[in-house]
């Protein structure tokens, strides 16, 4: 599920997405609402299997790197219902470097729980332009509440609230679970790589020293907070068809 829309990543981030990190503070608390998964994107895991990953993160003295967001959910992601970071490392290191598919943790500073995550890297392929990627990555962040208490990918507007633009953060590669082709990076396709490498993080997860706790217990700390409400999930590629507004089907000029 690498590179989730590699389609739409950009070689080098604009110059506004290369300002100075903001300060984070641990006031700043983003409210998550509760959602139940789309038909299209059923991404769904049991708190547990969240806090195992943590666990993994920090149990295994994680060689964290720094990376900086550059920017949201590619194309590709938000037309199969996906929302995403985008990352770029300047010198990755293994399981960071490469190409492939990715187990993942991630916290904005030092000292604050890990939160799970899926990713993909798009290593030596280049995007549509021709520009090289070394060093971007896409990643989608579990820790969003299910209506059946379980977590799924945080939306794109908990992402920006919780992780602006230009922000550094520490990613902590959990292990490498596979390769991509590079040409199927978007449509069906795209969903099953997404879907695929949440099954196997999982059976990753299992691995590790089961944990008690749950949703409360995964967004304490993380500046992340569960609220209540139920709202609708990302538009999927069904919503998006309907309503003419996928990505690969309309102009520059819509986009």
């Amino acid at each position: 599920m690498p590179c989730f829309g590699c389609t739409g990543w950009l070689s080098k981030p604009p110059l506004l997405q290369q300002r100075q990190a903001p300060q984070v503070r641990g006031a700043n608390m983003t409210a998550v609402t509760t959602t139940s998964p789309s038909f299209q994107m059923p991404l769904e895991w049991h708190p547990a299997t969240a806090l195992r990953l943590r666990r993994m993160a920090e149990a295994q003295d994680c060689l964290s790197q720094r990376a900086t967001i550059t920017g949201y959910s590619t194309p590709s992601t938000a037309d199969v219902g996906g929302a995403s970071l985008r990352l770029q490392i300047l010198e990755p290191k293994p399981p960071l470097a490469g190409q492939g598919s990715l187990a993942l943790a991630v916290r904005r500073v030092e000292g604050e729980p890990w939160l799970p995550a899926i990713g993909g890297v798009p290593g030596h392929h280049k995007d549509r332009n021709g520009d090289a990627r070394h060093g971007l990555m896409e990643i989608m962040v579990i820790a969003r509440p299910t209506v059946r208490g379980k977590v799924t990918f945080l939306p794109k507007d908990v992402l920006q609230q919780w992780a602006p633009v230009g922000l550094e953060v520490e990613v902590c590669g959990l292990s490498r679970l596979g390769d991509f082709h590079i040409d199927d990076g978007s449509g069906p396709w795209l969903r099953d790589r997404i879907l695929i490498t949440a099954s196997e993080t999982e059976d990753l997860a299992m691995t590790a020293e089961a944990v008690d706790g749950g949703i409360e217990q995964l967004l304490s700390g993380t500046g992340l907070r569960p609220d209540a409400r139920v709202e609708p999930p990302p538009s999927d590629e069904w919503d998006l068809a309907r309503t003419g507004t996928l990505h690969r089907d309309v102009g520059a000029s819509k986009l």
